[in-house]
C-alpha cells in the first residue's frame, strides 16, 4: 500500500459520504474509517458505501463507546500499513486529482505538507512559518517515520501535542504547495470552532 487515509468519524451520517467520494480508486490506496459511537445513521451508510464500492479499500471500524478524536485516530495508526498516512476529516474531501497527483511526490521525506481550500474560498498555505498553526491534518505521513508515536487520547486539538512529537524527531520535510484538500471551515458544529474560539 503506497497510502492510508485515516477518517476518524462521529455522526457525519451525510458528509461522511461525500469525504468517500473524493479518494481515488486505487489498488495503492486504504482506507480506514473509524466510527467513534455514532448515535446517527454513520456506521449504517458507512457498511452500506463499503459494499456498494468494492473498488475502494475499506476498512471499517467502530468504537464501542464514544472515545474522542485522540483515542480513535490511533486506533487508524495501528492497522494502517501504507507507507505514507494522511487524515481526512469526516467533513472534508479531496480535490481528487490532485490527490493523485500528490501520491507522485511521496518520495520517502518523512513529512509532506499541502494546502487546504476553506469554505470561502480562500487558500490556507502551508509553510515553514505557518505549519505550526496548521498543524493538523495538512500532511503525508511516513508511517515507519511515525513509528511507535501515537496521539494523546483527548477529545479534540489532539493533533498539536502529535505534531510537536514528529516534530521533535527531526523529520525530513518538504511542501507540495498545492491545496489537494477542501477543509470544511467555518463549520457550526465542528470541533475546529472549539479550536479557534
Amino acid at each position: 500500500m503506497k497510502v492510508t487515509i485515516i477518517i476518524p468519524v462521529y455522526n457525519q451520517e451525510e458528509l461522511l459520504l461525500r469525504a468517500l467520494d473524493s479518494i481515488p480508486r486505487r489498488q495503492d490506496i486504504e482506507v480506514i474509517v473509524i466510527d467513534d459511537s455514532s448515535t446517527d445513521k454513520t456506521w449504517d451508510n458507512l457498511i452500506n458505501y463499503s459494499e456498494n464500492n468494492p473498488d475502494l479499500n475499506i476498512v471499517c471500524l467502530f468504537n464501542t463507546e464514544n472515545k474522542g478524536v485522540g483515542y480513535t485516530v490511533n486506533k487508524g495508526y495501528d492497522q494502517a500499513i501504507g507507507d505514507y498516512v494522511v487524515l481526512l476529516g469526516s467533513d472534508d474531501y479531496f480535490y481528487t486529482d490532485k490527490f493523485e497527483n500528490a501520491i507522485n511526490e511521496l518520495d520517502g521525506t518523512d513529512l509532506i505538507y499541502f494546502d487546504l481550500q476553506i469554505n470561502n474560498g480562500d487558500i490556507w498555505r502551508v509553510t515553514e512559518e505557518s505549519k505550526h498553526r496548521l498543524c493538523g491534518s495538512v500532511k503525508f505521513m511516513r508511517r515507519k517515520f511515525i513509528g511507535k508515536t501515537r496521539c494523546p487520547e483527548i477529545r479534540y486539538a489532539e493533533d498539536a501535542a502529535f505534531y510537536k512529537m514528529l516534530l521533535d524527531k527531526k523529520p525530513t520535510e518538504k511542501f507540495l504547495n498545492d491545496a489537494i484538500k477542501h477543509y470544511n471551515f467555518p463549520r457550526v458544529g465542528s470541533l475546529s470552532n472549539l479550536v479557534t474560539k
